[in-house]
């Protein structure tokens, strides 16, 4: 065989070989250069006021829905409720993220009675709720088939900017377990460990699911400990299969620094994108250093945070455009993708 005949054909077996799709191709599912991340102040309540969607400081709207709203019985999905709520934002030419609760307050009873999914007794904010485990292969099974479902409706829809990850936390979507007994949840078979396989596991999913959007992964201490936060985030963030697309989130920004002081050092250190929601509503003064709202946004730069959602009464009263205009400004400056 000629020489120059077998190195073509060399070179043709290297390609097919590549690009075959094996176990062992370790290339991002979508690359960051391709997801466009958001930046700037959104609604934290999924309003569809006018005061919040006219507001010219306001690119976007949070969106919010239970999972046993969505999927009330197995497999039976409806997403109109969410579909009207988007098609008045996106009238607006706003874009608009999207976090589906999941945890205790969230979870269809079906997965607990139908799919006999173990669970954990708990009370929040005064409510009695069955938390389904999260490393349990079926709680991860339905929430991967919940994963798809809400991708082939939004994944192709460019005003959709951001999805948040549902948790079997608290409730459903921050990254806490306030109010739970350790001893009793150690029993019921919690280790940081088997917490954060699940978690990662559970996200990888909701990454893959949604190729083309950025995501985020709300943290907290748990019992007193930054352990699975750090390794969650890191581990998300490091993972060359999806392509630093998964964030963290915030939803407790108060530009103090006594509450959770590991997890503000953790987010300080994150090379990460950071997305926040600010803790209170700013005429409930206690929640800021000294009263002083603006504390947030000079926290947000602090850790590099790319987005910001303040409550919907911001936008109603006027009196902080030139704050929300001066962050947007910052957080455009940061990578946008």
């Amino acid at each position: 065989m000629p020489r120059l005949l077998y190195l073509l054909l060399f070179v043709s077996f290297l390609s097919c070989k590549k690009n075959s799709g094996s176990s062992s191709d370790t290339s991002p599912v979508t690359p960051a250069a391709t997801t466009v991340k958001p930046s700037g102040v959104f609604s934290a309540s999924g309003s569809t006021a006018a005061t919040v969607l006219n507001n010219n400081n306001n690119r976007g709207v949070l969106i919010r829905a239970y999972w046993k709203d969505i999927e009330t019985s197995e497999g039976n999905f409806n997403f109109t409720a969410l579909d009207n709520q988007v098609n008045a934002i996106k009238a607006k030419n706003k874009k608009y993220s999207l976090g589906v609760l999941a945890g205790g307050i969230g979870s269809p009873a079906w997965l607990i009675t139908q799919k006999n999914a173990p669970y954990f007794d708990y009370t929040f904010q005064g409510q009695p709720y069955k938390l389904p485990l999260i490393w349990s292969d079926t709680v991860l099974t339905y929430l991967g088939k919940l994963a798809d479902k809400l991708a082939e409706h939004y994944n192709n829809d460019t005003s959709l900017v951001l999805v948040y990850i549902p948790q079997m936390t608290a409730n459903g979507i921050e990254g806490h377990l306030n109010g739970f007994n350790q001893t009793n949840f150690t029993n019921a078979g919690y280790t940081e460990t088997k917490w954060i396989n699940a978690s990662v596991q559970n996200a990888k999913k909701f990454a893959t699911a949604f190729s083309k959007k950025a995501l985020a992964f709300e943290v907290h201490d748990l019992f007193n400990s930054s352990t699975p936060a750090s390794s969650i985030i890191n581990s998300l963030w490091n993972d060359n299969t999806l392509g630093q697309r998964v964030g963290a989130a915030m939803w407790w920004i108060s530009g103090g620094t006594t509450y959770q002081p590991n997890i503000i050092t953790l987010l300080k250190n994150f090379p990460g994108d950071i997305y926040c929601q600010v803790i209170d509503r700013s005429d409930n003064t206690t929640s800021f250093p000294g009263g002083d709202y603006t504390k947030v946004f000079a926290q947000a730069k602090e850790i590099r945070a790319r987005y910001i959602e303040a409550w919907d009464y911001e936008f109603s009263i006027n009196t902080w455009n030139s704050q929300f205009a001066d962050f947007t400004t910052y957080a455009d400056t940061l990578k946008k993708y």
